[in-house]
Order: C-alpha cells, then sequence, then structure tokens
C-alpha cells in the first residue's frame, strides 16, 4: 500500500468522523485505530481481488471501522 493510499484512507476515516454527534466523535487514538483496521482489511482482501472501490461499492467501511473501534472501547 502507498502513501496515496494511506492518505485516501485517513481522508476517508476523517470525513466519517465528522458523520457522529459531538457525544459519540471518536478521539484521535480512535481514528487512529479505525485508519489501521481500514488499511488491515483492504490488505488482507487484496489477496482475493478485492479493491478499496469494492468496499465503497456495498458499506460506508470507513465509519463501520469507527464504530469497530468504539465498541471495543465501551466493552472492554
Amino acid at each position: 500500500m502507498d502513501n496515496s493510499q494511506l492518505d485516501d484512507i485517513a481522508a476517508r476515516i476523517a470525513s466519517a468522523a465528522k458523520q457522529f454527534g459531538p457525544n459519540y466523535r471518536p478521539d484521535a487514538r480512535q481514528k487512529a485505530d479505525a485508519a489501521s483496521i481500514l488499511r488491515d482489511m483492504i490488505q488482507a482482501s487484496e489477496i482475493h481481488g478485492v479493491h478499496f472501490d469494492d468496499f465503497d461499492a456495498v458499506a460506508d467501511f470507513p465509519r463501520l471501522a469507527i464504530q469497530l473501534v468504539q465498541r471495543r472501547d465501551t466493552q472492554h
């Protein structure tokens, strides 16, 4: 994964973070963790021929990654 793709992931996470209300907005650590999760998901799926555009076609994965991190933080 090149720097352009990493920048794209960071921008998508930042955009998704703005969708959350003030009481639910992710903090900096949660955004970083969500970006890492999304990066890892994309890298893992590439061996199957699945790319970021494919993720975009089926769901809002940046928002999902943030929600996963927030759930982790409230459950543990």
